[in-house]
């Protein structure tokens, strides 16, 4: 059993202290500890040390430990494998493609790193990269690049103008019709869901204007689109919401009321899509505990497990729990807890009870 957790939707088959899981993809799991890139077959096996990040070596020593890491942003932060042999690291400043061992700087930012659904590589090769940076004072064009040469180089393909959105949450691909959706944050005025079918070169937003539009990452399902709210500490008692916006009309429908802003989501084969909440210690935050919802088809969304938040300063890493990119590929649920009483981070391997 996990120290604070409570899981009875959910069956943990396996725990693994300071393992960061990024992604399920080509028949393998891809994760890190600090500046190290791990691989290991999606069903089981030993892990493999797959590459290092080209990085001094006080940030590799500090990086051992997770705390530290997180506190001072340090190591490998995201994973998008590109085939079998290549993939893209975000680390803090830079986008790397690696392959075979060879480290090439893809794009170096000027903020600290897109968001965790900030990169994307489409079904049709071409690689996206979204601008996530603090901008309290608006006064920043928040750009959108993409690469169509397999991530080697990028261009600005798109960018809002200064003052209309903060930074953008994420660019997600819709497996039934190939069309891009973004979200950005964070004001109501800000908060917007957007949808392109010309490669990112134009967007025409499907909704926002308020708190409801606000979203890390959303869920596709046939008949239609499901996310859940990212109202944090700055969106004062507005209560976050589980919803479902329907393909053929157009209409947004609360699904449940949620305890607090929702910083992980993901769909599994079956349909079944995952929300998991986090701990930023808003005004609308019911407790101090991250909880995992499960929506199951038409059904009311069911809350299937809850774990306790940790003692580390929020300075260091709110609690907050997340999930690999393409789960929808797999049964197996794998889960990134950040912050918690049962490890300031913890993958977990599992599947629904």
């Amino acid at each position: 059993m996990l120290l604070g957790a409570t899981t009875p939707g959910l069956e943990i088959l396996s725990v693994h202290h300071g393992l960061a899981i990024h992604a399920l993809a080509h028949e393998r799991v891809w994760a890190s500890r600090g500046g190290r890139l791990y691989t290991r077959a999606l069903l089981g096996g030993p892990w493999q040390l797959a590459d290092r990040l080209p990085e001094p070596a006080w940030q590799r020593l500090l990086g051992r430990s997770a705390l530290i890491g997180q506190t001072l942003r340090l190591g490998i932060h995201s994973v998008v494998p590109l085939s079998s042999r290549a993939q893209l690291i975000v680390a803090t400043g830079r986008l790397w493609r690696v392959e075979d061992g060879r480290w090439q700087e893809a794009l170096r930012f000027d903020f600290r790193k897109p968001a965790r659904l900030g990169v994307l590589q489409t079904a049709e090769g071409l690689v996206f990269c979204g601008e996530y940076t603090l901008n309290p004072r608006r006064d920043r064009p928040i750009r959108l690049w993409r690469s169509d040469d397999g991530a080697r180089t990028f261009q600005q393909v798109f960018a809002f103008p200064v003052g209309q959105v903060r930074h953008i949450h994420f660019i997600q691909q819709d497996p039934h019709d190939g069309a891009l959706w973004l979200g950005t944050g964070d004001r109501d005025a800000e908060s917007a869901i957007w949808r392109s079918t010309d490669s990112g070169e134009t967007w025409l937003r499907v909704g926002g204007g308020d708190q409801r539009w606000r979203a890390i990452g959303v869920a596709f399902l046939n008949d239609a689109v499901v996310w859940g709210t990212d109202a944090g500490c700055d969106a004062g008692r507005f209560t976050n919401l589980a919803l479902r916006w329907d393909r053929q009309t157009g209409a947004l429908t609360t699904l449940a009321e949620l305890q607090g802003p929702v910083h992980g989501v993901t769909a599994l084969p079956d349909g079944t899509v995952l929300l998991a909440t986090g701990c930023e210690g808003g005004a609308n935050e019911i407790d101090r505990r991250v909880h995992l919802w499960a929506v199951r088809g038409s059904g009311h969304p069911q809350e299937i497990a809850r774990f306790a938040a940790g003692l580390q300063p929020k300075r260091a890493q709110y609690p907050v729990l997340h999930f690999a990119q393409g789960q929808a590929e797999s049964e197996r649920i794998w889960l990134v807890g950040r912050g918690l009483l049962a490890g300031s981070l913890v993958a977990l391997e599992a599947r629904l009870a």
